[in-house]
Order: C-alpha cells, then structure tokens, then sequence
C-alpha cells in the first residue's frame, strides 16, 4: 500500500477588507445574500461580508469564498463553522493521539494497577 501524503486544514489568514473589495463582493453578486438568497436592501439591512467556507475550515480568503449576507444569516452560519471547527479540531487531536495523558494519576484508570479501599494494590484485569 502506498504511502499517502494527507492535506492538514489549517485555519487561513485574513486580509484586510477595504472598501474596494467589499464593493466587488456587492457587485459580484449583485447584493443578493449567498445564504438565503434574498436580496439585501444595502440602507436598510444590515449585511456584511461571509466566507462561503469558513477560514477556521480552511477556506481561502479570496473574492471568489466571499459573498454579502444579511447579519442573522451570518451569525447563525458563523455558530455551526464554529461547531464544526470545535469537531474538527477533537478529531484531530484524537488521531495524532495528542489527548493522551503524559502523566496519568497513580491508580487511575489508565493505570496498569488499582489500589482497593483496603489500600491493597494489585494488577487491573
């Protein structure tokens, strides 16, 4: 079996948003709000700009992962990428086996002995 390289998403930098480029967001799709495709009433909405793939996902920070959302649009699609970034970041800490305790507590579960309430210790089973 050949060895695979695997690709670690890490979390992408962020660039600064000038107006410039919020203006290009805007027009690229024509203030239409990527999450609920409705459109966005640019004076009397909030809106502001969202990755489509989260950074702390590894999304890339360019025009083309970014769109206008309303401000409840985005807050509850920024509550799941956290969940998601949380999950992603257990599992990975479970993989490299990074959870494993370096010290583990004398006659603890992890232990290869158990002391009894008697204060005798013997081997666990």
């Amino acid at each position: 079996m050949p060895f695979v390289q695997s690709e670690d998403v890490n979390t992408t930098l962020r660039r600064r948003l000038t107006p410039h480029r919020r203006l290009r967001v805007w027009e690229k799709t024509g203030g239409i709000c990527v999450l609920c495709e409705r459109k966005i009433d640019g004076v009397r909405e909030h809106w502001i700009i969202e990755h489509i793939r989260a950074l702390e996902l590894g999304g890339p920070d360019n025009l083309d992962n970014t769109g206008p959302v309303h401000e409840t649009c985005a807050a509850v699609k920024t509550q799941d990428d956290h969940r998601r970034a949380a999950q992603a970041k257990r599992q990975k800490i479970r993989h490299l086996g990074a959870d494993e305790s370096k010290r583990p507590m004398p006659f603890g579960r992890a232990s290869a002995w158990k002391r009894k309430l008697s204060g005798e210790i013997m081997p666990r089973r």
